[in-house]
């Protein structure tokens, strides 16, 4: 068993300096809540969430490290998600807390809550809705059943947290509040606990607890880290090998020490202003300053280009074919937008649709064709009716 030690009057005023801060957090974000729920309509007329397409340009030359990740309940659905980034260079990473029921778009799936795209989808799935989401690069995806967290905080002997309000489990008293080191169980209890007429920031701050109790007391190599990653059994499924996963946890932890870990609550809009919490989606001008502010050098390519957002139809009925167009597309700099079926399944040929026959549309048109290998593909429509710059019909001539 691996217990964390060392540096306790340092780490217990960490501890009130983040306790502060995520008062911040929980009151920004129910801010957000209450004074935004006009994007209720917008959100339907264009079906799909905006990426943050505007904004000042970012330095893409750097490089953060990023992961996705997530924790999967019994129904398969992720009750708790966050997106982690660690900048060697800097010294510095961050956290952003991401509530499961904000919507996404998942290549090759369709529109959902964010934590029905794991069980939807594959973890590589849900990590690339969020990447669109966000417009940035993610890295991997690291997903843990209710057990693998459970594994994890008993191996590192018990994680310490400040519990906000009593945990009450089926009339059972689980956890009273006040600071205190928790077993990996009632870490489990904490992190999804939601008491009734509570909001969804209320389960994130308490799903922060955790996630700093854990890389506060993770060791402090990534030799040592690794080993433990290794007891977590086939409930801890990571799109990235055991050692990188590591790396990054432990750089997390380096910055946690040096009070370079910052902590931030994805920005969203109610999309059911007139009763019960239901769904998000993501506020875009927020978004912009919160990507500027902790992901700017994990800005995807292409991302603040704008004109370059692509709608993928599938004309064959493959299943899985948007995934593997935007495997294409995003590399090539293009902002993936969704994927959904065409209105038949029998094309024979792909077809690269633009709005108009201008030059710049044409020339639009012929970057995506390339990007797909069938340069000739390229078709001026004025039936387009969507708010991408780019639609492809994808026909048995692809090649994924």
């Amino acid at each position: 068993m691996i217990i964390a030690t060392g540096r306790t009057a340092r780490r217990a005023q960490q501890r009130r300096d983040r306790r502060r801060s995520q008062v911040r957090l929980i009151a920004s974000f129910l801010g957000l809540l209450v004074a935004v729920a006009v994007g209720f309509a917008l959100y339907f007329a264009f079906s799909s969430p905006e990426p943050p397409t505007q904004g000042p340009a970012v330095d893409v030359a750097a490089r953060q490290d990023t992961l996705l990740l997530q924790v999967r309940g019994a129904d398969g659905f992720s009750f708790a998600n966050a997106l982690l980034a660690h900048d060697a260079d800097e010294g510095a990473g961050s956290m952003v807390l991401l509530p499961p029921q904000v919507l996404v778009n998942v290549p090759g799936t369709g529109s959902m809550a964010l934590g029905r795209a794991v069980a939807a989808s594959s973890e590589q799935g849900s990590l690339d809705a969020l990447s669109d989401l966000l417009g940035v690069t993610i890295d991997a995806g690291w997903v843990l059943d209710e057990t693998a967290l459970v594994t994890l905080v008993d191996v590192l002997g018990g994680v310490a947290v400040d519990v906000d309000v009593q945990v009450v489990r089926e009339q059972t008293v689980v956890l009273d509040p006040g600071a205190q080191t928790v077993d990996g169980a009632r870490a489990l209890e904490l992190a999804r606990y939601l008491a009734e007429g509570e909001q969804e920031q209320a389960r994130l701050a308490r799903l922060q607890e955790v996630l700093d109790g854990v890389i506060t007391a993770l060791p402090p190599s990534a030799a040592e880290t690794t080993a433990v990653l290794r007891q977590l059994g086939e409930g801890s499924i990571s799109t990235a090998g055991l050692p990188e996963l590591a790396d990054l946890l432990v750089g997390l932890a380096a910055d946690n020490e040096q009070n370079r870990l910052q902590y931030d609550v994805l920005p969203v809009v109610d999309l059911d202003p007139g009763g019960e919490v239901t769904a998000f989606r993501v506020d875009v001008p927020a978004l912009t300053a919160l990507v500027d502010r902790l992901l700017s050098a994990s800005v995807t390519a292409g991302a603040r280009e704008g004109d370059n957002r692509v709608l993928v139809l599938n004309g064959v009925g493959t299943p899985g074919l948007g995934e593997a167009v935007r495997a294409k597309l995003v590399p090539a700099g293009f902002v993936f937008v969704d994927a959904r079926n065409a209105d038949r399944f029998d094309y024979a040929t792909t077809q690269v649709l633009v709005p108009e026959a201008t030059q710049e549309a044409q020339a639009r048109g012929k970057r995506v064709a390339e990007a797909l290998g069938l340069p000739d593909a390229v078709i001026a429509t004025q039936e387009f009716g969507t708010v991408a710059d780019v639609v492809v019909v994808v026909g048995a001539d692809f090649q994924p």
